[in-house]
């Protein structure tokens, strides 16, 4: 599967989330897709999920193994439970890409520009 919307990034995060808990939030629970971001773990690019639950809440981080982006129908993911959002490599305002600007942009490049939060 190659994560292209929104709804393909929540559909991966469903099947792939290695917490149950995670799961069952993004069924019962809210997300919110906080956008594309350069640096998540390492270099590594993607996407970041914040997945609310009845009494939780998770950021998760999701990226593309890159050592397979040359083969596209071998992309695979991997997903990690992050400790805080790295809003200073938050790029969702270098795309029209609604994926990578995320649910709430201004809200985002606000946070990233250190205006508010």
């Amino acid at each position: 599967m190659e994560i292209r919307t929104r709804n393909d990034l929540i559909k991966w995060l469903e099947d792939n989330a290695t917490c149950p808990a995670i799961k069952r939030a993004l069924i019962y629970g809210s997300n919110e897709n906080l956008g594309g971001f350069g640096k998540i773990i390492g270099n590594a690019p993607g996407w970041i999920v914040k997945v609310t639950g009845k009494k939780q809440e998770w950021i998760v981080g999701i990226f593309p193994n890159t050592n397979l982006l040359l083969i596209k129908s071998d992309i695979t993911y991997s997903c990690y439970i992050l400790n805080k959002v790295p809003w200073r490599c938050w790029e969702g305002d270098k795309s029209k890409n609604s994926l990578y600007q995320g649910d709430y942009p201004e809200r985002y490049k606000e946070l990233r520009n250190g205006e508010t939060g």
